[in-house]
C-alpha cells in the first residue's frame, strides 16, 4: 500500500497521512491531492511518499485519497526546504506557511484559465486569393461581404496567411453584429476556436538600453561584484535619489545575460508604479509583477508561468515573491530592505522577507543585495561586524545637493497665533511662492480620515468601537465613524447621545488636511494618497501617474508616499507633525522617524534646484532633528546602538513576542499569568511579566503579550523549542481553554 503525509492548509501542527487507492496514479511530492477532512473535502498538498507500509497505528483504518489535482508538482523541493525554515524559525505550521505561499485559486482548485473566442479562415483557403468567388457570391449581402473585408484588413490578409483575430475586437471595430458573423461560420468562410489568453499584462517587446552609469554608480556596481564574488551579502546605503535604481538595473541584465532569474522586492504596492515602467522600458517581456492587488486568476497565472519555465525573467513582487517557485535564481534584490512592510504581522507566518529572502538566495546559490537610503539598525550593524559588505553612494545624481531642512517651533507659532488650523505662516508663504514658480508640493500626514476621533463639547463623550478598545475614526466625506482595527462603522450621530451636546474633532488626518489646503490655497489641484483612497486595483497608478503629468499641484499622503516615488518638479515636502512618529511605546518609534522623515524629504528637489523641507514640531530641539537636518545617519546609528546595548534589543539581544487572545477576561489572564511565571523560571529577567497593550480589546477578544530577550550569542533555537513546549503545557490545562498563543519571532 502506497500512503502519502499530506500538509493540509490549516493551523495544525502536523500533516496528515491518507492511503492512494489501487490503480491510481500515485502522486509526487509537490502535487496537490483533494482529500476527505472529516465531513467535507479539501485540498492538500503532497509532503512525503511512502512506498511501504506507513507506521500507523494499528487500529486505524487509513482514509483514501480523493483525486490527484496535478499532471506535475506546483511546488518544487527547493520552495517545501524554505516552507520548512519558515515554519521552523517562525514557530508556526507548514499549513500556515501554504496558506500564505500558495495563490487562493490554486488552495480553491477552482482556477480556470481564461478563453477568448477567435475568428480565422476556414481550413478549405488556403490562399487569401481563393476568396475572389466568395465575395461575387456576398454582393447580394453587404454587411457580410464588409465584415469578411474587416476580417482580412485585421489579420494582416495581404501580408501573407491571414492570422486568427479576436471575435471581441472584430465585432467592435467592423460596427456588424454576432449574428453576421455566425452566418459567415455557417457557410463555411470563417470558423470560430476558442483558445487560452493570459489575464497577466504584456509589456512591449521594444525595449531601450539601460541608462549610462555615472562614476560613482559604475564603481557601486564594480563593489558589489566584488563582494558577491567574495559570498557576501551587499547593502547598498546609497543617499536618496543617488541613482540606486540603475545600479540594480545593470546588476539584472547581467544576471538575463546568463540565463538566470531575479527577484526584485519592493515594501510598497505603490513603488511598483513608477518601478514597473522603469524596467520594463529595459527588459520587455522579461518583467514580471507579482502582488497583492492582482486578482487570484492572475496571481495563479503569473506563478504558474514562473513554474512552467526557466527562462530568463526579472520578477517584481512585494513580500509575498519569496514564495514563487523558481528554477534558476541568481539575484534578490531587497529596496527599501528597512520598511516595517517587509514584516508579516497577520496571519501567519509572520515572518520577515528580508531574512526568508536571505535564506532562500543562500539555498538557491544566489546572490543578494539590500538597498535603502536610510538601513534598519540590524542590517548596518551587520556591515559593522564584517557579515555584510557595505557600499555607499553619499551624492545624488547629477550633483544636486540634499534637500534643506527648516524646522518650525509650533510652540511659538501658536503663541503668536500665526498658525491657520495646522498651517504654519512661514508654511503657508513657502507653498504660496512655490505654487507661483508652478512647482509641486508633498505633504505628509501619518495618518488617515478626517480627525483620529470626535468628542461632544459638553460632556466629553467619545464614541468607541462596540468590538475593540479604540475610538472610532472620523471619516467626514462619508460621514461615518470606523474602527480601523476591525471596520466597524456607524453614521455619525446628528448630537451626543449623552447628553446632547455637539461634536468636536480631535487631532488630524489626511482627509482634514485636505480640506484645510482647499481653503488656504483654493486655485491649488489636490490630491490625496491613502489607503482610502488606493483602495481599488489601480488607484495607487491613477493618483502617481496624475501628479507626475503635473495634473495635481499638491499631495497630500500617509507613509505611501515617503519613499522610493520620483517626481522632478516637487520643491518641498512639509510634515506636519513629525513629534507623533516618536510617540509610540516602541524601542523602533526612533528609528522609524528617522527613516521615515529622510525618505519623505528625499522626495523634494530631485532634479534641478535643491530641494526645500520644513518640518513642524513641538520640539525642535530634539537631537533628532538636528542629525536629520545634517542628514547625518552614522551619528544616528551610533546613538541608537548605544541605547539598544543598554536596554538589551536587538541587534545585541533577540526578541520573541508571545500575543494571547480570549474572549473571556478571566481565563485570558489565567493563562498569561500560568505561561509568564513558568517562562521566568528557565529564562530569568530575560521574560517580561505580563503586559497589558494599549489596545487590550480587538474584535472582542481580549489581549495580553510577553516578551523575550534571548542574547545573541545563545542558541535561539533552543529557546524557542523551551517556548513551545511550555506554550503546549499552558494551553492542554482545563482553566486556559481557548486561548489563543501567537508567538512573533523578531517583531517590528
Amino acid at each position: 500500500m502506497v500512503t502519502i503525509d499530506v500538509i493540509l492548509p490549516l493551523a495544525i501542527a502536523d500533516t496528515y497521512t491518507y492511503s492512494v487507492p489501487d490503480g491510481m496514479s500515485c502522486p509526487e511530492v509537490g502535487m496537490r491531492v483533494l482529500v476527505p477532512l472529516a465531513r467535507k473535502t479539501i485540498t492538500g498538498l503532497v509532503y512525503r511518499v511512502h512506498t511501504t507500509e506507513a507506521t500507523v497505528t494499528p487500529d486505524i483504518t487509513l482514509r483514501p485519497i480523493v483525486e490527484v489535482l496535478d499532471v506535475h508538482p506546483v511546488v518544487l523541493p527547493a520552495q517545501l526546504s524554505l516552507w520548512q525554515w519558515i515554519a521552523g524559525y517562525y514557530l508556526c505550521t507548514l499549513g500556515e506557511v501554504m496558506t500564505a505561499a500558495l495563490p487562493a485559486r490554486l488552495l480553491d482548485n477552482d482556477y480556470r484559465a481564461r478563453t477568448e473566442v477567435y475568428v480565422s479562415l476556414h481550413p478549405q483557403y488556403t490562399d487569401p486569393e481563393q476568396l475572389q468567388p466568395v465575395f461575387d457570391a456576398l454582393n447580394r449581402a453587404p454587411k457580410q461581404k464588409r465584415l469578411l473585408e474587416y476580417f482580412l484588413e485585421l489579420s494582416d490578409a495581404f501580408d501573407g496567411m491571414p492570422h486568427a483575430v479576436e471575435q471581441r475586437q472584430l465585432i467592435e471595430y467592423s460596427g456588424e453584429s454576432s449574428a453576421i458573423l455566425r452566418t459567415l461560420v455557417e457557410k463555411q468562410i470563417l470558423c470560430l476556436s476558442h483558445e487560452v489568453v493570459s489575464r497577466i499584462p504584456s509589456y512591449a517587446a521594444d525595449i531601450e538600453p539601460a541608462h549610462p552609469l555615472t562614476g560613482q554608480q559604475l564603481r557601486a556596481v564594480q563593489q558589489i561584484q566584488a563582494g558577491f564574488d567574495d559570498g557576501k551579502v551587499c547593502l547598498l546605503h546609497g543617499v536618496t535619489s543617488s541613482g540606486k535604481t540603475e545600479v540594480y538595473i545593470h546588476l539584472i541584465n547581467q544576471e538575463l545575460a546568463q540565463g538566470r532569474q531575479v527577484l526584485y522586492l519592493v515594501p510598497e504596492i505603490a513603488l511598483t508604479t513608477q518601478l514597473t515602467d522603469r524596467l520594463k522600458s529595459v527588459f520587455g517581456k522579461q518583467l514580471g509583477v507579482y502582488h497583492s492587488r492582482f486578482s487570484d486568476m492572475e496571481r495563479v497565472e503569473i506563478y504558474k508561468d514562473l513554474l512552467d519555465s526557466d527562462q530568463p525573467k526579472v520578477i517584481l513582487s512585494a513580500r509575498s515573491g519569496v514564495f514563487l517557485p523558481f528554477t534558476g535564481l541568481g539575484l534578490i534584490i531587497v529596496d527599501e530592505e528597512h520598511d516595517s512592510s517587509f514584516k508579516q504581522q497577520d496571519p501567519a507566518p509572520r515572518y520577515h522577507a528580508r531574512s526568508v529572502a536571505a535564506v532562500l538566495a543562500q539555498q538557491a546559490g544566489a546572490h543578494l543585495l539590500l538597498g535603502t537610503a536610510t538601513p534598519a539598525i540590524e542590517t548596518y550593524y551587520n556591515t559593522q561586524t564584517g557579515k555584510y559588505r557595505l557600499i555607499e553612494m553619499t551624492e545624488r545624481f547629477a550633483g544636486i545637493s540634499l534637500p534643506h531642512i527648516s524646522l518650525i517651533d509650533l510652540k511659538r507659532q501658536y503663541h503668536r497665533k500665526e498658525m491657520y488650523e495646522h498651517f504654519s505662516d512661514p508654511l503657508v508663504d513657502k507653498i504660496r511662492e512655490q505654487l507661483a514658480l508652478g512647482k509641486q508640493i508633498i505633504i505628509f500626514q501619518n495618518r488617515r480620515g478626517y480627525a483620529p476621533y470626535i468628542g461632544c463639547r459638553k460632556c466629553g463623550y467619545v464614541p468607541k468601537c462596540c468590538n475593540c478598545d479604540v475610538s472610532l475614526t472620523h471619516h467626514k466625506r462619508t460621514n461615518s465613524l470606523i474602527c480601523h482595527y476591525c471596520g466597524y462603522t456607524i453614521s455619525v450621530p446628528p448630537v451626543c447621545p449623552a447628553c446632547g451636546g455637539e461634536w468636536r474633532d480631535y487631532g488630524v488626518g489626511t482627509e482634514k488636511i485636505e480640506d484645510e489646503v482647499a481653503t488656504l490655497f483654493p486655485d491649488a489641484r489636490v490630491a490625496r494618497m491613502d489607503l482610502d483612497t488606493t483602495r481599488n486595483k489601480n488607484s495607487h497608478q491613477h493618483i502617481i501617474n496624475a501628479f507626475a503629468r503635473h495634473e495635481v499641484d499638491i499631495l497630500i499622503g500617509t507613509q505611501m508616499v515617503t519613499k522610493g516615488l520620483h517626481f522632478n518638479d516637487v520643491s518641498l515636502v512639509a510634515v506636519l507633525n513629525a513629534d507623533s512618529m516618536m510617540q509610540s511605546p516602541d524601542f523602533r518609534s526612533y528609528e522609524r522617524a528617522f527613516q521615515m522623515l529622510e525618505q519623505v524629504a528625499g522626495r523634494a528637489g530631485r532634479t534641478g534646484t535643491e530641494g526645500e523641507v520644513f518640518i513642524q514640531s513641538f520640539q525642535p530641539d530634539t537631537p533628532l532633528y538636528t542629525l536629520l537636518q545634517r542628514h547625518d545617519y552614522a551619528s544616528f546609528y551610533a546613538e541608537q546602538l548605544r541605547e539598544r546595548r543598554t536596554f538589551r534589543f536587538p541587534p545585541f539581544y533577540r526578541l520573541i513576542v508571545l500575543t494571547l487572545k480570549h474572549r473571556d477576561y478571566t481565563r485570558l489572564d489565567t493563562a498569561a499569568r500560568e505561561l509568564s511565571e513558568r517562562l521566568r523560571q528557565i529564562f530569568g529577567t530575560r521574560c517580561s511579566d505580563v503586559i497589558i497593550p494599549p489596545v487590550a480589546r480587538v474584535q472582542n477578544m481580549y489581549i495580553r503579550s510577553i516578551r523575550l530577550r534571548i542574547e545573541a550569542n545563545a542558541s535561539f533555537s533552543q529557546a524557542k523549542t523551551l517556548v513551545m513546549q511550555h506554550i503546549r503545557y499552558v494551553l492542554s490545562l482545563s482553566n486556559c481553554k481557548g486561548t489563543i498563543i501567537q508567538p512573533d519571532v523578531d517583531p517590528m
